[in-house]
């Protein structure tokens, strides 16, 4: 395999504007496209055989090729073999930072997202970073998380709500509320609701029942799914699609934050009688 220091690099980052880099994989064609959409159509009809072979051939062609590492990861994933989809993820991250040039500054740059060369790179991370934070890898799951805020402000990959979910597993309130000021109209459930649960572990109970009334209001399918007893998961549901405001997407808050509600004292119970009053009309 060819390597960063090659004088023909399989990966090139070019900085397009000040601050702002883009990458190229020069050996990526057309037609090797149409081969990798091949493979995600049999991974997405559940021909994860056909699929894997059709990915492994192109990374065995194409090293460089971090679309190819991507799906074959989703598509182990996908068939239950999640460590040997992490490794897969791992090793296409590996890769990559290997070309980035050394005046790369992750704390600053950005690599956008509205640039599709940039896609393969991005998704791979974030592939990398759900899988550490599904080993209860935190801290390095987080720092991916933050470090794709700061290449792709935009956040077209909901990496905001993963921070939120890290920061409330470290038990960093303010910094949840940091990111909700940050995103301060922004309709993702996790900060929605993460803002008023964040505001509440801090003790300021006004402006968390304040919060968590306009929550409920926006989005009440998620505070009645909080408070059931017993929770199923709605029928039809797709974990490739959420609803807006659906059961789906309450069951899914519930399945990946309602631990955070649990493990507050008092917050479920604060919950359910803003809820009643809410439905009563007396908030």
């Amino acid at each position: 395999m060819m390597n960063a220091k090659h004088s023909h690099p399989l990966i090139l980052l070019r900085e397009i504007e000040k601050g702002e880099w883009a990458m190229e994989m020069p050996r990526i064609t057309v037609e090797i496209d149409d081969r990798l959409d091949e493979g995600i159509d049999w991974m997405r009809s559940g021909g994860f055989r056909k699929a894997t072979a059709i990915f492994c051939q192109l990374i065995k062609e194409l090293p460089e090729h971090l679309d190819a590492y991507h799906h074959l990861a989703l598509t182990l994933q996908r068939s239950g073999k999640r460590k040997q989809a992490a490794d897969v993820w791992r090793c296409a991250v590996d890769l990559a930072l290997k070309f980035f040039p050394e005046r790369f500054d992750f704390d600053r740059h950005q690599l956008s997202w509205l640039d599709i060369d940039n896609r393969p790179f991005l998704r791979a991370y974030h592939g990398l970073g759900v899988c550490l934070l599904d080993e209860d890898q935190i801290e390095p799951a987080l720092e991916i998380f933050e470090r794709l805020l700061t290449l792709n402000p935009h956040d077209n990959q909901g990496a905001r709500a993963l921070v939120v979910g890290c920061y409330f597993e470290l038990q960093r309130s303010e910094e949840v509320l940091s990111v909700c000021r940050q995103h301060a109209k922004d309709g993702m459930e996790q900060l929605v609701y993460g803002r008023p649960l964040a505001l509440f572990q801090l003790g300021r109970l006004t402006t968390a029942t304040t919060a968590l009334n306009r929550a409920i209001k926006f989005l009440p399918l998620i505070a009645k799914e909080l408070g059931k007893k017993q929770h199923r998961r709605p029928r039809g549901s797709n974990d490739e699609y959420v609803t807006m405001g659906g059961a789906d997407q309450a069951y899914g808050y519930w399945k990946d934050h309602g631990k955070h509600w649990h493990q507050t004292p008092g917050a479920l119970d604060w919950l359910k009688d803003c809820l009643k009053s809410e439905q009563s009309g007396t908030t």
